[in-house]
């Protein structure tokens, strides 16, 4: 397909199936870090992530765009064909989807014996027959987790936006592909991935949850953005804007008790020398909480976030969409960037993430229209074009406008 050489996933072929963010997500990662991504849209529909103004130009570039089928006889005479190329083949679906339509994993390998197969979904491959061919999305996952009952505020739950379990997903699928890929180069046989989002965020949810687990006590939900279990650590109002801090470490606790006025603490029984954190269950956590309010509400940020600097305490000012470009740390960092799409309209987003040294990454190319490649992507596996012509008569494939 004449994809350019770069990053450090530079020659290997990924295939993907799967709509929105978390599948998605996974491939256009490794397509960021070099692989050859090809993206397999319905012949008779087109991903649903395409109605949507900005993100999928974003979402879906770097990627080959093909037009298949998968399901129909003919469709998986083509998919086989297309598997036998390639080194990873991610899905998202309900369950085991593509199971029960007869592509097994064993099907696969038949064709691709050293093949990585990554299969997304909400309630996994296996388990109860209820809950394992049910639908999901983010806020499903984050629900069913005991994720979601840990966010928000102490009066209400709230899940965490924008889509956070769909990204925690795509990032562990992008990691257990290349755990299996670097196996699966090392003996030849290939691996099937279980990515179950509620797992994923049950993990992403355990800090407070091993409380629970190990003697029944359950941290609290936050209040007013503040940390609930440490004093001293979360989200401040100043004079023109929130800041957020962590008073954390025996120093940061003793300059900052002595800057307001309750030096004399440090060193009592309660608050010894050298303590490293303020817990909230100790008699003086609630006056050390009025003393920020009190001192940073009448700081403006600047002068706030140099006090915390002075004093080796880690914040940040709470920043706006808008204030990001001009950001010193994002122009030093070209964290965004812009690049065309096809129509030749500038589009602005953020850079690719992380930085690899000696394998930079790039964007190469802009999101691909619907069915763009087929003809080119079927061509490069050996299929004649009177038979794409067939194909595409059938409506088995669709090689777009």
């Amino acid at each position: 397909m004449n994809t350019p050489k770069f990053g450090p996933l530079s020659g290997v072929r990924v295939v993907f199936s799967a709509i929105e963010i978390a599948g998605p997500f996974a491939a256009q990662t490794l397509a960021e870090w070099g692989a050859e991504v090809i993206w397999i849209e319905h012949s008779k529909y087109a991903d649903t992530i395409r109605v949507q103004p900005n993100y999928p130009e974003l979402s879906r570039r770097n990627l080959y765009a093909l037009s298949l089928n998968i399901f129909s006889e003919e469709g998986k005479e083509v998919f086989y064909d297309l598997i036998k190329t390639a080194d990873i083949f991610i899905e998202a679906s309900k369950g085991p989807a593509f199971a029960s339509k007869g592509i097994t994993d064993e099907v696969l390998w038949s064709y691709k014996k050293d093949l990585v197969i990554a299969h997304l979904s909400g309630f996994g491959q296996f388990g109860d027959d209820y809950h394992t061919n049910l639908a999901a999305y983010n806020t499903i996952a984050q629900a069913f987790s005991g994720y979601l009952i840990q966010n928000g505020d102490i009066n209400q739950p709230m899940p965490a936006f924008p889509y956070t379990a769909d990204y925690m997903v795509g990032l562990t699928a992008t990691a257990s592909c290349l755990a299996a890929l670097h196996k699966a180069k090392a003996t030849g046989v290939g691996e099937s991935i279980d990515v179950c989002m509620y797992e994923v965020m049950l993990r992403v949810g355990q800090y407070y949850m091993m409380d629970y687990f190990n003697g029944g006590e359950m941290c609290p939900r936050m209040i007013k953005g503040k940390d609930p279990l440490y004093a001293g650590c979360g989200l401040y109002k100043c004079a023109d804007g929130y800041i957020v801090f962590e008073v954390v470490g025996g120093y940061q606790v003793s300059e900052i008790f002595k800057d307001l006025g309750i030096g004399e603490l440090i060193g009592t029984e309660e608050y010894p020398e050298g303590i490293q954190l303020i817990s909230r269950k100790t008699s003086k956590a609630a006056l050390f909480e009025e003393k920020l309010d009190e001192y940073f509400g009448k700081l403006n940020v600047k002068d706030a976030l140099d006090y915390l600097k002075s004093k080796k305490i880690a914040g940040a000012k709470v920043l706006e969409v808008s204030e990001l470009e001009g950001n010193s740390q994002y122009i030093a960092r070209n964290s965004i960037i812009t690049w065309e799409n096809e129509k030749g309209k500038t589009v602005k987003g953020p850079n690719i993430m992380p930085r690899f040294k000696n394998n930079p990454c790039k964007v190469w190319r802009a999101m691909p229209g619907y069915g763009k490649d087929t003809k080119d992507i079927l061509s490069s596996i050996g299929i004649s074009e009177e038979r794409i012509n067939k194909l595409a008569e059938d409506k088995i494939i669709n090689c777009g406008k």
